[in-house]
């Protein structure tokens, strides 16, 4: 499982280098396409694992992880073209850099990143619990915390050689911008492949699935009675906010913009991907029934991999997996480096006695890299597993929704101001850190 591992980041790393050095064509790089699956970083290992479990648990409102953020993109026009032109224009690299320019004070910039960098911390936790849980599934003898450093050390090196070796904001990274497109299709491959083989080994066609589903009706029922109960309505808006506020989104679909007609692209591209992407996931709950599997609910998708008795399968389960990690954790991990060092690191450091300005600002930011990433292995240390997917990635939604009011200002509030921001994302994430926070990590 480790050298599986190793050779797809290896590869992973390839695709990111062969562009760098121009050997993909500049017409696919710069394609709309491209961008749609750049765009796909969303599909975390949520997409793979977690949403699975969340269907199980709580039925269709599991759908609100897909519909929030569809949403807001096929609003493009409305919601992210604005946003769209202020990045290019004033070159604002993070959401950091949007407000603090927005409300005019570096005051802003400093509080968006320290709270940014906490609430960020459960969705990169959730991903690397993701990776050291399925190697456990896979191989249950061996250390998945071993394992997971190992990862983790893997993903540091990556991010360091493809997403820090020019300190300029200007710069895009296409390199990471193919490479993540890549693993965009690595991760509906996964899905559409285990969803079809489900349903003709598990079910033997759409036929033997309807007749399944007649003889169980209970199964359906379990689908819907959630929705009478739960508050779908705030999973949608929730993920509806990510699309902005969440680093890895601002970052591919803002910061690495390499063309701005593509947004239109992804205002219809994006939902289909996702709706391709989540097509698999109720084939898999109701196969993994069908097949009498038991235990983790959110492992389903590599646990019916394993009951087909497919290795070729289960191997490509795990390395979308491993992909959809490797992914998110690159991509927030670059945007916040860069809020850091412009907005902590800089305002606080004598830099301007420094004989060599660009090294040393270099060097701080692929140490910001390291940090951020290690910080979040100990996160996941200290969560022990004790929380679900889906608990972790709540509470990294949540926190993201504290920016809305200051976004609403950028987009259509004039008269906000910097004292009314700054009192309202204190006061909502003193909510969010003691309400929610809090009693995660103290049990």
């Amino acid at each position: 499982i480790f050298g599986i591992g190793l050779a797809y980041l290896l590869f992973f790393f390839s695709v990111a280098w062969v562009t760098d050095q121009g050997y993909v064509p500049p017409r696919i790089v710069r394609h709309p396409g491209t961008y749609v699956l750049s765009l796909g970083v969303f599909a975390s290992t949520w997409a793979i694992y977690g949403a699975v479990g969340f269907a199980h648990d709580f039925g269709y409102n599991f759908l609100a992880y897909y519909l929030g953020i569809s949403g807001a993109f096929m609003l493009a026009p409305i919601v992210l073209a604005p946003i769209l032109r202020l990045v290019r224009n004033y070159q604002l690299g993070s959401l950091a850099d949007l407000l603090s320019f927005r409300y005019r004070s570096p005051v802003v910039g400093a509080l968006v990143t320290v709270c940014m960098l906490v609430g960020i911390m459960p969705l990169l936790a959730m991903q690397i619990q993701a990776v050291a849980d399925s190697i456990h599934v896979l191989v249950p003898d061996t250390s998945p915390d071993t394992l997971a450093f190992s990862f983790v050390c893997m993903i540091i090196l990556f991010a360091i050689l493809f997403g820090a070796r020019h300190i300029s904001a200007r710069e895009k990274h296409e390199g990471l911008v193919v490479a993540i497109a890549f693993e965009s299709l690595i991760k509906l491959t996964a899905m559409v492949v285990i969803g079809i083989a489900i349903l003709y080994q598990v079910f033997g066609g759409v036929g033997g699935l309807n007749e399944w589903l007649a003889a169980h009706p209970e199964q359906l029922m379990q689908l819907y009675k959630p929705l009478e109960e739960g508050p779908w309505r705030s999973l949608v808006a929730a993920f509806f906010v990510s699309a902005i506020a969440m680093p890895h989104m601002y970052h591919m679909a803002f910061t690495e913009n390499l063309n701005p007609r593509a947004l239109l692209t992804a205002s219809w591209g994006l939902p289909l991907y996702l709706l391709l992407i989540s097509l698999p996931i109720l084939l898999i709950v109701w196969g993994a029934s069908a097949l009498d599997i038991f235990g983790n609910p959110e492992y389903f998708t590599l646990s019916v991999a394993q009951a087909l008795n497919s290795p070729a399968l289960v191997i490509l389960v795990f390395v979308a997996g491993l992909s959809a990690a490797s992914g998110v954790i690159i991509v927030c991990t670059l945007s916040l480096s860069a809020m850091v060092l412009n907005h902590l690191v800089l305002p606080l450091s004598p830099f301007n006695r420094r004989r060599n300005l660009y090294s040393w600002l270099l060097w701080t930011r692929r140490a910001l890299i390291a940090a951020i990433i290690l910080i979040s292995y100990g996160f996941y240390l200290l969560m022990a597993s004790r929380h679900t997917q889906s608990e972790l990635g709540f509470l990294a939604f949540v926190a993201a929704m504290q920016f809305v009011p200051g976004l609403f200002g950028v987009l259509m509030w004039s008269r906000g101001n910097r004292d009314g921001f700054l009192a309202g994302i204190a006061a909502g994430f003193c909510v969010w850190l003691f309400g929610l926070l809090l009693p995660v990590l103290l049990g």
